[in-house]
């Protein structure tokens, strides 16, 4: 696990803990994230936290209260227990902590995916997705929508959703290159993760070496971000 966190400052972080919810104390969960979070911290590492509030669309509000984090307990445990700081987006926002936090939240983010977004950003300068407890099928998707809309797939076309934000007291607006569900695509990036999985750029690693992660996590994936 070493060798990725020295290969990188920039870690996506992912999880599905619901599974893991149902065999252990809820205080032996939360004792891992801080582990997991301190060994970052120390190592100077930038965080990046998916806060993203998919009920925009349908509420046209959103604010920076952790209620509104749409993407697991680890992300709202973490940005409630440390300083993280939010981006401006309401629907695919990240909480963010580390050296680079100021440089990342002054990207212009013009659209959700595109090259001046965070995950923009992140495809650019050799970062890295760890994924704990998360499915490998479907590890590789917010990639894959940066390529989409780098590439101009034409299932898909740009479209701007506005609301208020009550923390901020100011309307906000984001622009995403969504999918044209009228053309009745069915998203399914099983054959593309078969790929990535075979090529090693998606990698499950065994538990055995994580010792710092009190053998708890299920399994730990690691995505290398750069296209």
């Amino acid at each position: 696990m070493k060798k990725y966190f020295d290969k990188s400052d920039n870690f996506l972080i992912f999880a599905d803990l619901q599974n893991l919810m149902f065999k252990h104390d809820i205080k032996l969960i939360n004792k891992n994230i801080i582990e997991l979070f301190k060994i970052l911290k120390k190592l100077k590492k930038n965080l990046i936290l998916p806060t993203f509030n998919l009920e925009f669309p349908k509420t046209k509000k959103t604010n920076f209260d952790i209620k509104n984090i749409k993407t697991g307990y680890l992300n709202k445990f973490l940005c409630k227990k440390f300083n993280f700081k939010r981006t401006s987006k309401p629907m695919y926002n990240y909480a963010l902590y580390g050296p680079k936090t100021k440089k990342i939240l002054n990207l212009n983010q013009s659209t959700a995916w595109g090259n001046d977004s965070v995950i923009g950003y992140l495809v650019k300068n050799n970062s890295y997705g760890l994924g704990i407890n998360i499915d490998p099928k479907i590890f590789n998707w917010l990639v894959i929508h940066y390529c989409e809309e780098d590439a101009r797939v034409p299932y898909r076309f740009y479209k701007k959703f506005y609301g208020y934000n009550t923390s901020t007291k100011k309307k906000v607006i984001e622009k995403m290159y969504v999918r044209n569900l009228k053309k009745n695509k069915i998203e399914d990036g099983s054959k593309i993760n078969k790929i990535l999985i075979k090529k090693r750029i998606i990698k499950v690693l065994n538990l055995e070496y994580l010792i710092f992660f009190y053998y708890l996590w299920e399994n730990i994936m690691i995505l290398h971000l750069k296209i």
